[in-house]
């Protein structure tokens, strides 16, 4: 189900970057921590983001944002950083409450392409799956910031109750 669920997200994704209103990319901080019952001595993992985003107008008011993204997210234990390295596909519905204001929300698919050595131990899964939302703000006529919170649904692995948790702080320029 997880990778039909993926599949269907980058389908979504390649039909939306072909349809687009407008391009941009995007770039920003993650401050990524587990949830979960084995997540009692994590702390927060500074780390980044960066990527593609388009956007597709429906309504007036409405969009739909899918985007590609590079994304470091995991946690900090004992000196440790325990980092998990995806390529995440978020596709984000838009409303825009003002011509330079949205809030948005939507699912997103991840799939793992590295972790650190730190994290062989976990058994760390190949795919996850969370859901995200958050706000957008265009301070000048291409250039916005997005405050954006993940919350991972799935198990980051199947020996551990742990789930991904990210908070974005992203910069992001349209075209």
């Amino acid at each position: 189900m997880k990778k039909l669920l993926l599949i269907v997200f980058i389908i979504m994704g390649s039909y939306a970057t072909t349809n687009a209103q407008s391009f941009g990319i995007k770039a920003g901080l993650n401050f990524a921590n587990f949830s979960g019952n084995d997540a009692n001595d994590f702390n927060v993992l500074t780390s980044f983001h960066a990527g593609m985003v388009a956007e597709i107008g429906l309504l007036q008011s409405l969009t739909i944002q899918p985007e590609l993204l590079y994304s470091v997210q995991g946690a900090e234990a004992d000196d440790n950083n325990y980092k998990l390295n995806y390529i995440t596909v978020p596709v984000m519905a838009k409303i825009y409450l003002t011509d330079s204001f949205n809030l948005h929300g939507g699912p997103q698919a991840s799939i793992l392409i590295s972790e650190s050595e730190s994290f062989d131990s976990f058994n760390s899964n190949t795919y996850d799956f969370g859901f995200a939302g958050g706000a957008e703000f265009f301070f000048a006529d291409s250039f916005s910031v997005q405050a954006r919170y993940i919350s991972g649904v799935s198990e980051i692995s199947d020996d551990f109750d742990l789930k991904n948790s990210v908070l974005q702080l992203s910069l992001c320029y349209m075209f």
